[in-house]
């Protein structure tokens, strides 16, 4: 399936919609020129408005997906014993052995177009299912990687695949046998798939390393990949039993870990980050790497929350994880009132009397963070750019008084967001995706059978 573009001609676009956020602030009365797939133009305008009613935002990054966990939502939300993380993790384990290369790209495509349709325009795939259930690699070792790269293709989303490296249960501890699928011994194999991926991918993906985290890889493993120059991120901190057996195995802390690695950099992002060590935000910030926060997620495992007012002038940005919910909006603002419930404050992000001052603060981190966390060219409205926007409706009871791109973040929906753009191609139609209904169709085909 190939989303078709919008009907104006490939070469340029021109888009007029009554409100557009440029420089951190909505203006109007402006035109959009886009040159293929980039933003060749902003400039004023006196041409009728053509998206009435619209308020053109970039489109958010959702730097941290698992596609395939989108298949047991709604499956976990019921105690099995004591319930808590490590249990819900046996439960994803039981369907991540029964997915085909087949069932992957159609549960895949489910959850990005969901995604597109709540306003994400790419997304950081952390993908760790890699082999045949049984551990043993497909006769081409990239099948999977590619059906999940296929399924991106499908919806139309901007794709950055950060190929997981995974090799154990834990310090000593061979991998279960519902982690084979996930595991590779030799680091070398992982960098060299990295590299065909990125030779296969060309203009339709791009590449990274993911680090799954300290306890999946042992010390020597994590510094066999130190040599890789693109976007690197890891889980870390995100459960008290991780650090726990990080201090046993390695006498520190997990991010400590990844610095002893030598894997730290400003390209380095850091996945959920809910316990860090006072000395572990010196470390990261000392490296000027980064934090991708999942705060459903986080909320839906028990992980903990994000200590944001100890993270400020860090890059964030965000992610949904397992796609307990997929909504960008849920996610910017948990994290600033995950802050107020802790601290007993408000406005723990930005504190101005700019009215719309935190909202574009929190947009940033939705997404020109998450396109900085990918190593992606785009995140904001500005020339140069890629041309990956969304273009909200206005006239929602929801948004009728008060200061416009406040309420949107504080009180928005995913469905206010009607039409989306990557690469200046449109991809979704007044709320509407082409193939959105056979893609649910063969979705739910899947699941209704594993």
């Amino acid at each position: 399936m190939k989303v078709p573009p919008d009907n104006s001609p490939s070469s340029e676009k021109l888009l007029r919609p009554t409100w557009m956020l440029v420089d951190g602030a909505l203006q109007s009365g402006l035109e959009l020129v886009v040159r293929n797939g980039r933003i060749a133009e902003i400039r004023p305008s006196k041409q009728p408005v053509n998206l009435p009613d619209r308020m053109l935002l970039p489109g958010f990054v959702n730097a941290h997906s698992h596609a395939f966990q989108r298949g047991i939502r709604g499956q976990v939300q019921h105690a099995v014993g004591k319930d808590n993380f490590w249990s819900w993790r046996a439960r994803m384990y039981e369907l991540a052995v029964r997915l085909s290369p087949e069932d992957l790209r159609a549960v895949s495509a489910l959850a990005y177009l969901e995604m597109v349709q709540a306003g994400f325009t790419a997304v950081g795939e952390f993908h760790y299912l890699h082999h045949q259930p049984d551990g043993h690699p497909y006769a081409n070792r990239n099948e999977l990687a590619l059906q999940v790269a296929d399924a991106a293709q499908d919806v139309g989303l901007r794709l950055c695949l950060l190929r997981v490296a995974y090799a154990r249960a834990g310090a000593g501890q061979a991998a279960l046998p519902e982690q084979r699928r996930f595991c590779d011994q030799e680091m070398s194999a992982v960098l060299r798939d990295i590299e065909t991926l990125a030779a296969e991918g060309q203009n339709r993906f791009s590449v990274g390393l993911a680090a799954h985290s300290m306890r999946a890889l042992s010390l020597d493993q994590l510094r066999a990949l130190s040599s890789f120059r693109g976007p690197v991120h890891a889980h870390v901190d995100e459960q008290p039993g991780e650090i726990a057996q990080s201090l046993d195995e390695h006498g520190c802390r997990p991010l400590e870990v990844f610095a002893r690695a030598g894997l730290l950099s400003d390209r380095f992002c850091a996945v959920h980050f809910t316990h860090p060590s006072k000395e572990e935000i010196a470390i990261l910030r000392s490296f000027d790497a980064q934090v991708v926060a999942c705060p459903t997620t986080e909320m839906d495992l028990g992980d903990g929350f994000l200590p944001l007012e100890k993270l400020k002038g860090v890059s964030l940005s965000i992610g949904t994880d397992s796609h307990a919910r997929i909504d960008p909006l849920a996610e910017i603002r948990a994290l600033e009132w995950h802050a107020r419930a802790r601290l007993g404050q408000r406005c723990v992000f930005v504190q101005s009397d700019e009215p719309n001052a935190l909202a574009a603060a929190l947009l940033r981190v939705g997404a020109r963070g998450g396109a900085k966390a990918l190593g992606l060219d785009t995140g904001e409205i500005a020339v140069g750019r890629q041309a990956d926007f969304i273009a909200v409706e206005t006239t929602s009871t929801a948004l009728s008084s008060g200061p416009l791109l406040t309420n949107f973040v504080f009180s928005g929906q995913p469905g206010f967001v009607k039409e989306a753009w990557v690469g200046g191609d449109q991809i979704l139609f007044d709320g509407r995706h082409p193939h959105g209904e056979a893609i649910r169709e063969a979705a739910q085909k899947v699941l209704s059978a594993v």
